[in-house]
């Protein structure tokens, strides 16, 4: 392996570190999910796991973030395995101890051999955990793993789930006691998520937004397998921001069962989002994939900015041009705002963070309820509901969420025409002064 050896550093944190470290295809992602519950992509091919995907474990009473690393691939100097080596590079800078893992059926390789060396560099500690060592009788396979300089190497099966008890008793027991700090104070963290097709720069504009080069950045469509979070603060307000998979049309997908297991994944995480940012790239026209994820985001009524990356690559000149042209292109979404940015060089990222501030104020906006009604009497005035059969009475209103705001009108139980439903939507958007938020509408019978 090539770069500057680590040095193993105590970071500013409440919880201890603990890196997953290993050749590609050893087990990592495996033994990760095995040990946090958590559900990484799993693959047999090598190099599944790019980025860095952290969780938090608990074992007897203590807590400890365990992050899983890509793989590493001797003598692959092409930009996506540079971007991997930086990753692990600096996870091990950050651990509190890392757990190499090596394979117990494929035994020791020059490959294991090269990174227990830059491992020892390190001066981190280190635990050696030989995987796939899957049934009783097979522990002899730990043996040959001595030459790699650390003690008592560990025979576990991820798979089986055989050894990760006495696994995390040793991690434990190498891991400095501290007991964990209170949450940080400022109120709820917002979780943003980062969405888009492949190679639109959905990274690039992860790590801009956290000040850190957690998500390996990458030419190379679909280097983001796993969505991968990390804390920022802005103005006092914290936010969770996570980079999903670039989303591709099923059919695309369905070939690869990493790619299937990604889009699901980013899915899942738009469902989860309290904001969504989709992200475009200022190059190419708007895509019918790119409709289709903002058409999701708002089906699911996420409240949702639209970036238009990569506009330091737009000539001056066309720069409105293009702008105008993707802001018709969402005709069917045209209260979402399209902010232009340069994620790789930071053009925008101070108005997106002031929009992103503004949104959630607005989300998290509480109506006094005599406001609430006043608007709805305003609206009724200026259009009553009608039906052919019962005529439908409003009530009154009350908010019962944010994120996006919600509201629930009561009414006599007759039926509200759709055209009515969007036209109150829009009015009480425009009474209340949700200028970025969408507002979540429901009707009910009043009982």
């Amino acid at each position: 392996m090539q770069g500057t050896s680590p040095r193993c550093g105590r970071p500013s944190s409440r919880q201890a570190l603990v890196a997953l470290v290993g050749a590609p295809n050893v087990g990592k992602s495996r033994l990760f999910n095995r040990l946090t519950g958590s559900r990484s992509i799993v693959h047999d091919r090598p190099g599944v796991t790019r980025d860095r995907i952290e969780a938090v474990c608990e074992w007897n009473g203590r807590r400890f973030r365990l992050f899983d690393t890509g793989g590493l691939v001797p003598g692959d100097r092409d930009e996506l395995t540079r971007g991997v080596e930086r990753q692990v590079l600096k996870g091990v800078a950050e651990a509190d101890l890392v757990v190499f893992v090596v394979d117990g059926r494929a035994g020791l390789t020059p490959l294991d051999e090269s990174l227990g060396k830059v491992l020892r560099e390190s001066g981190c500690p280190v635990l050696v955990a030989v995987n796939k060592v899957d049934a009783e009788g097979q522990e002899g396979r730990t043996a040959e793993f001595f030459k790699l300089g650390f003690a008592d190497p560990m025979a576990v099966s991820a798979e089986q789930g055989r050894g990760i008890a006495p696994l995390l008793d040793r991690i434990l027991d190498r891991l400095p006691l501290e007991m964990p700090a209170p949450e940080p104070s400022g109120g709820e963290v917002i979780r943003l998520a980062v969405v888009g097709r492949p190679n639109v720069g959905k990274s690039t504009l992860f790590n801009r937004l956290t000040g850190e080069e957690r998500a390996v950045v990458s030419s190379v469509p679909g280097t983001t397998r796993d969505p991968i979070d990390a804390e920022f603060v802005h103005r006092l307000r914290r936010y969770r921001v996570v980079d999903t998979a670039g989303l591709r049309r099923k059919a695309r997908a369905q070939g690869e069962s990493v790619e299937v297991q990604s889009v699901e994944r980013a899915v899942a995480t738009i469902r989860g989002a309290d904001v969504v940012l989709a992200v475009l790239d200022a190059t190419e026209p708007a895509a019918h994939q790119d409709l289709a994820v903002i058409g999701e985001c708002l089906r699911m009524r996420r409240p949702l900015l639209v970036v238009l990356n990569k506009m330091d690559r737009v000539a001056r000149g066309r720069a409105e041009e293009i702008l105008q042209e993707a802001v018709g292109r969402l005709h069917f979404g045209q209260e979402v705002p399209v902010l232009p940015i340069s994620a790789l060089q930071g053009s925008g990222i101070p108005k997106l963070l002031s929009m992103l501030d503004r949104l959630a104020e607005e989300c998290g906006r509480k109506i006094p309820t005599p406001g609430l009604n006043a608007a709805l009497e305003a609206a009724v005035r200026l259009r009553a509901p009608s039906a052919k059969d019962k005529v439908p009475r409003l009530f009154y209103i009350a908010q019962t969420g944010g994120f996006p705001p919600s509201f629930v009108v009561f009414t006599n139980g007759a039926r509200i025409e759709p055209s009515y439903a969007r036209f109150l939507t829009r009015q009480l958007r425009k009474d209340l002064e949700f200028d970025l938020a969408p507002i979540a509408l429901k009707f009910r019978r009043r009982t």
